[in-house]
């Protein structure tokens, strides 16, 4: 880094992208050492970084906020599935024992046999009734 002197000091900002530009020392600390400046951006509209072992400090922070949040999505993918898995058991055993009380779940109407009233008027659904009460 290499300072012009003036009535002030400037110092000399090397972009990334490759543009060197000059700010105020006053400036420059404001934004290097105690972050009250928010951002110094060069000519060409780029965030002003401070050499490598910033941008790599800067991905990796990226990366982390990157991994947390594909961590905290997947654990509320595993969430919604047991809550989905728990739901269906609960209609499963519903359906079970709606069939077991004589009740048919297509039609709702109570028999004393429902697998013979459902093999007779629902014959397209046998097998579906077979895999609820299994």
């Amino acid at each position: 880094m290499s300072t012009i002197t003036y009535t002030g000091t400037l110092t000399v900002i090397s972009c990334w992208c490759g543009i060197e530009f000059a700010v105020p020392r006053s400036l420059y600390d404001a934004h290097r050492y105690d972050r009250s400046v928010k951002s110094i951006y060069c000519p060409l509209g780029h965030w002003a970084e401070w050499g490598r072992e910033q941008r790599e400090s800067d991905h990796l922070r990226r990366q982390l906020r990157g991994e947390e949040a594909r961590r905290i999505h997947a654990e509320d993918q595993r969430l919604m599935a047991e809550r989905s898995a728990r739901a269906l058991r609960g209609h499963l055993t519903r359906l079970r024992n709606r069939i077991a009380a004589g009740v048919c779940p297509w039609c709702h109407r109570h028999f004393s046999n429902v697998q013979r009233h459902v093999e007779g008027q629902h014959p397209d659904r046998t097998e579906k009734m077979r895999e609820a009460l299994s």
